[in-house]
């Protein structure tokens, strides 16, 4: 194991969490080879360096303290190279009620003002589908 591949490795994580993913794709682009960047995330994920699961925890409660709904932030999490598995793991273990988040981020944005017509519904859902809600939060929020 190079040594310096785990030194870079863990002065990456020391500074903030990384999913596995971006870590091998970071020691890569420094020129490691899979074979030293394979037991290097192996032995960071054995010392609790390294956490997809803690990873996704966190930037789940970072989209959700912006706002965001669950399709913004799978695709997020899908982006930072985290498997389906821990991106539902995280998703279903979060106490976010996505209906009402899905409202306040609609009030937040459009205040308590009446939908006037219908291109304004329109407007208001298109809004509210970019920020990763499902219809049915969208339709629960304009209600």
């Amino acid at each position: 194991m190079t040594a310096s591949a785990m030194h870079i490795a863990v002065g990456l994580l020391a500074r903030r969490d990384y999913s596995r993913h971006q870590i091998k794709t970071k020691l890569l682009q420094k020129g490691f080879e899979l074979s030293e960047i394979e037991p290097v995330l192996d032995r960071c994920i054995d010392n609790g360096f390294l956490d997809d699961d803690r990873f996704a925890a966190l930037l789940l409660r970072s989209h959700v303290s912006k706002g965001h709904g669950q399709n913004r932030i799978r695709q997020s999490m899908a982006q930072k190279g985290l498997s389906k598995e821990v991106i539902e793991r995280a998703l279903n273990n979060s106490d976010c009620d996505w209906f009402e988040l899905a409202k306040s981020k609609a009030n937040k944005k459009f205040g308590e003002t009446v939908i006037s017509d219908a291109k304004d519904r329109a407007r208001r859902c298109r809004y509210l589908y970019g920020q990763g809600f499902t219809s049915e939060q969208v339709f629960y929020a304009l209600e």
